[in-house]
């Protein structure tokens, strides 16, 4: 039960506070009157209370004092809570209305950290080979050089007694500056060599495909690499205590986009429909390296995401001015990695279509670096997008008897309770999983399988046979098992094509929520299923129903009035301010339960 009295608070125990609180002067019951409460106690808030409601549900903290002096002199009644409407007003025009909604949102996805991959400081998303400054009293100090693999860099001279390889950019870290890179992460080759990881041997690569491995260079504008001011390489956007470190940023974008939505009255099915997100530019360079990974290279001659000219246009947080690189700015998603595609209703059946799939559609925080790389299995992500967004509960099943389990656990044995609702979402978020181990930032990989020109390989893999033994292929071949409800393809399409198996669209003999899909593949699919359900909006009408009322609504009691709100909250574009301040009018919220 959820208790909200005259003190503005909510919880399980009504609070008790000293008589004479001057917070609770003129909060007393009305006697009965010739009124349509006649006969009922009058529970109308103070004014005083109304606005500390008002201030808790916006902005997270009590008016101040001074607010609640000018409460007060503003007159009788009727102008007291002329006062506090005005007080909404304002306040939903304010920064602190975008820092309640982030942080509202925060705690509401509740993502975790992109998992680390070996020892601290290695987690892996960066995709880029840490750089350091040569120190004081060597021949190059101060210059950029590899951390480790080219210890004579600073010494200005190779093993063999030539000068190492010198070269002055602009750094994507550090635009409208000059830094000067030495030895080998200065180099321009287009090919370098190194290390065969099965045979361990001496090889030939390209660099532009590959990156910054062995002898090749960081690549125009050192895109290729990270700059790392600390002692020890990775430390700086690693830990969850820096602002602006890298893993922070990629966990926070989700949230960060929710406010954005809300702060710039876009419709909150942009969320997980659009095509756009926001980060600054040190986020939005791990979806470039993923770009490069796949094989687009034509991205290491874009600037347009590091230039703060290119993007002083973009709309922006209120807490950072337009063109700031530590801004959280609005981004198409496609134009920093195009695997994340532009098109709204893709499809491609590799059970029918022959050659990869071009890639999958941007779907808002759904397709965020943060939320696919936070979760290492599919399952795990639809579990979790079914939860956070569809408000599923995905419960454990009592007194049932179900039949034996044997291989799929979606139509066999007690798992599949939930896997019947589970799989249908999970098989939406196939295309995406970790491979190998971080190593300074640099080595962990994360596949899109099926997907461009890179992500293929060798029948074998379906053998587990060395070097596919371990995650992700391991996983692969244990669950993505043929007829079966996470992956619905034929035994015999299963081994004319292995690729089969990453299909990520809901076939239509399957449903979601009660849905047949259009085709849509990957996790747009998945988004464009719980909207067109009602699970989204009535999700999001629940979640800011708490944030401004104090309480969630009961979906089974409360139906009737889950319904309203959502038409209402539909019906006013699907926006969160003026949804915000419609809460904040209503009877319940200004009065004491």
């Amino acid at each position: 039960m959820v208790w909200v009295g005259c003190s503005g608070s909510a919880g399980g125990i009504p609070p008790t506070e000293p008589p004479g609180d001057p917070q609770d002067a003129g909060c007393v019951d009305v006697p009965p009157t010739e009124t349509p409460d006649a006969g009922e106690r009058n529970d109308l808030l103070s004014p005083s209370r109304l606005l500390r409601r008002a201030s808790l549900a916006l902005r997270g903290t009590p008016p101040t004092g001074e607010e609640y002096a000018a409460l007060g002199a503003s007159g009788d009644d009727a102008a007291q809570r002329a006062f506090v409407a005005t007080f909404v007003d304002q306040t939903l025009q304010q920064p602190v209305f975008y820092r309640t909604m982030f942080e509202q949102a925060r705690d509401w996805f509740n993502l975790p950290l992109t998992p680390r991959t070996a020892d601290a400081p290695e987690y892996g998303l960066q995709q880029q080979r840490s750089i350091h400054r040569c120190a004081a009293g060597t021949a190059k100090a101060g210059a950029w050089k590899f951390y480790r693999g080219d210890d004579t860099a600073c010494t200005g001279l190779k093993t063999d007694g030539s000068p190492v390889d010198e070269r002055s950019i602009e750094p994507w870290w550090a635009p409208g500056t000059t830094v000067t890179l030495v030895g080998l992460a200065a180099s321009v080759a287009l090919t370098g060599t190194a290390l065969d990881p099965n045979s361990g041997r001496p090889v030939t690569v390209t660099c532009a495909s590959l990156g910054p491995v062995g002898t090749c260079g960081c690549g125009p504008n050192a895109v290729r690499c990270h700059a790392d001011f600390q002692q020890y390489p990775g430390h700086e956007d690693y830990v969850p205590y820096n602002p602006e470190g890298q893993r922070r940023l990629v966990s926070e974008e989700p949230a960060r986009l929710f406010a954005h939505i809300a702060w710039h009255d876009r419709p909150v099915t942009d969320l997980i429909l659009g095509t756009y997100s926001v980060g600054p530019t040190s986020l939005q360079v791990a979806y470039v390296m993923q770009g490069l990974a796949g094989g687009v290279t034509s991205l290491l001659d874009d600037d347009s995401w590091w230039r703060p000219s290119r993007f002083s246009s973009a709309p922006v947080d209120p807490e950072h001015s337009p063109g700031d690189p530590l801004a959280w700015r609005e981004y198409e998603v496609p134009a920093r990695n195009p695997f994340f595609l532009a098109e709204r209703d893709y499809t491609f059946d590799p059970r029918t279509q022959t050659g990869a799939s071009r890639g999958i559609p941007a779907a808002g925080m759904l397709t965020s670096l943060g939320f696919l790389a936070a979760y290492p299995r599919e399952r795990v992500r639809g579990a979790r997008a079914l939860e956070t967004l569809a408000c599923e509960v995905l419960a454990p099943p009592s007194g049932q008897e179900f039949n034996e389990y044997r291989r799929d656990p979606g139509t066999e044995g007690p798992c599949q309770h939930c896997h019947r609702r589970l799989d249908p979402a999970a098989l939406h978020f196939k295309r995406f999983a970790k491979h190998g181990d971080a190593f300074e930032g640099w080595g962990a990989k994360y596949l899109m399988p099926g997907v461009g020109t890179a992500w293929h390989w060798p029948v074998r893999w379906r053998t587990g046979a060395y070097p596919y033994g371990v995650d992700p292929f391991s996983h692969w071949n244990r669950w993505y098992a043929p007829d079966t409800l996470l992956t619905p393809v034929t035994v015999a399409q299963a081994e004319t094509n292995p690729e089969v198996l990453f299909l990520d669209f809901l076939p239509p003999e399957q449903t979601l929520l009660g849905q047949v899909s259009d085709g849509t593949v990957g996790p747009l699919g998945f988004a464009k299923l719980i909207v067109a359900a009602g699970a989204f909006d009535k999700c999001v009408v629940r979640h800011l129903h708490a944030q401004v009322l104090g309480r969630d609504i009961d979906p089974a009691a409360e139906a009737g009035y889950l319904d309203d709100q959502v038409t209402r909250f539909i019906a006013g574009g699907r926006k969160v301010r003026p949804f915000v301040k419609s809460l904040t009018q209503s009877n319940l919220f200004q009065r004491g339960h």
